[in-house]
């Protein structure tokens, strides 16, 4: 069985603008917002565009434990809030 792979596109976590950037851009190369020319380094991008990823997942992942946990007797399903972070970079489309 082959990995899914799955594209994403990087954006401004404010703007939700798409970021700009060189093709296959390296750890120190620069990612903009052509909207509010937000910056930062890809290595810093890519680290906040996880965390917006894992954050978003978990929520899935929560609500789906709920709803199949809300007909049971048996099976009672308690998360924590996980409340709604800002992220200066997010992935589009999750």
């Amino acid at each position: 069985m082959s990995p899914s792979s799955n594209t994403h596109t990087i954006a401004c976590g404010s703007c939700k603008i798409p970021a700009q950037c060189v093709a296959n851009p390296k750890a120190n190369d620069e990612v903009t917002c052509p909207r509010c020319n937000r910056r930062d380094r890809f290595d810093n991008v890519m680290a906040s565009v996880k965390k917006h990823v894992v954050h978003i997942t978990q929520k899935k992942l929560n609500e789906s434990m709920r709803r199949a946990a809300s007909g049971s007797r048996i099976i009672q399903f308690k998360a924590q809030p996980l409340g709604n972070p800002s992220f200066r970079w997010v992935a589009l489309g999750l």
